[in-house]
């Protein structure tokens, strides 16, 4: 069993760090996502809360070796993501686990988005996740070490892709708005 923490500050505002996280996927920076579908949506209209149920389709990145057990190999893995944004008070709460294996493994992924409270122009990223497989022994170990530093790359790795999105956003909007405003 493992479980991961990161803690990050986006310099970037709330909303904008929202509107990527769901648009993110697919990208072409991240070959391991194939597609992110939306099967739930719904907003209550009371609390100004929105709840998304989405399902990811992802490349199974488990070594061959492990694959050369039948049910380790899947061509694809999903992974169910719940989403509860309230929009009036900017705080974002992502709760995901996997479809594909969980007879075999428990994982875990909550997130938190949040306005910072250093800086409100910026977002406060806390997240945490984990896995623990069930049964398999010694070779569970293996691809619970394995799949622990896969995990806490990739926690880092979507960081990096969100402040790329965004930074190219920004940078496309600023662009746009100076070649307008070069018109006048």
């Amino acid at each position: 069993m493992f479980e991961i923490v990161i803690n990050h500050v986006y310099k970037f505002p709330f909303d904008l760090v929202v509107r990527t996280h769901f648009t993110k996927y697919p990208t072409s920076k991240e070959q391991n996502v194939i597609c992110m579908k939306t099967v739930e949506e719904r907003i209550d209209e009371e609390k100004d809360v929105e709840y998304k149920r989405r399902i990811a389709t992802c490349r199974n990145v488990l070594p061959s070796i492990f694959k050369k057990i039948q049910l380790l190999n899947e061509d694809a893995v999903y992974l169910e993501e719940e989403t509860w944004h309230d929009r009036k008070y900017k705080h974002l709460i992502v709760k995901s686990h996997s479809l594909t294996w969980n007879k075999y493994a428990d994982t875990w992924e909550e997130s938190e988005f949040s306005i910072c409270p250093q800086n409100s122009n910026w977002t406060q990223l806390k997240q945490k996740g984990g896995l623990r497989i069930k049964g398999f022994g010694i070779l569970g170990g293996m691809i619970e070490m394995f799949l622990h530093g896969f995990a806490n790359k990739g926690g880092w790795k979507a960081i990096r892709i969100m402040e790329e999105l965004m930074t190219e956003s920004t940078s496309v909007k600023n662009s746009v708005h100076s070649v307008g405003s070069s018109r006048l």
